[in-house]
């Protein structure tokens, strides 16, 4: 397979771990590391393809929507949707605030 076109570094698997709240060990950190330099390099390898033959489609296989029609229907109460909530305020849930 080919080089990737930039390599991934411990200090970036390390940014993206504490972006997604992981925890993770300097041991894991080289091997999702080494693991993701796999993935990039086999996706570097895919965009060498030649698709210019391939007709775009927005799935692969049959094109037709198989969603039903939209209509209105009755909603679950607000009581009954917080029945088990941890914590409400009104006819809210309350959560912690998710940013500093």
């Amino acid at each position: 397979m080919a080089e990737p076109e930039s390599e991934l570094s411990s200090r970036e698997v390390e940014h993206v771990a504490r972006l997604a709240r992981l925890g993770i060990t300097a041991d894991e950190v080289v091997r999702y590391r080494d693991q993701l330099r796999h993935i990039l390099t086999a996706i570097d390898a895919l965009k060498q393809a030649d698709t210019s033959t391939v007709p775009a489609t927005a799935h692969p296989l049959e094109e037709r929507n198989v969603m039903r029609e939209d209509r209105r229907e009755p909603s679950l109460p607000a009581e009954m949707a917080l029945k088990n909530a941890p914590s409400r305020e009104g006819s809210y849930f309350k959560v912690k605030a998710i940013q500093e």
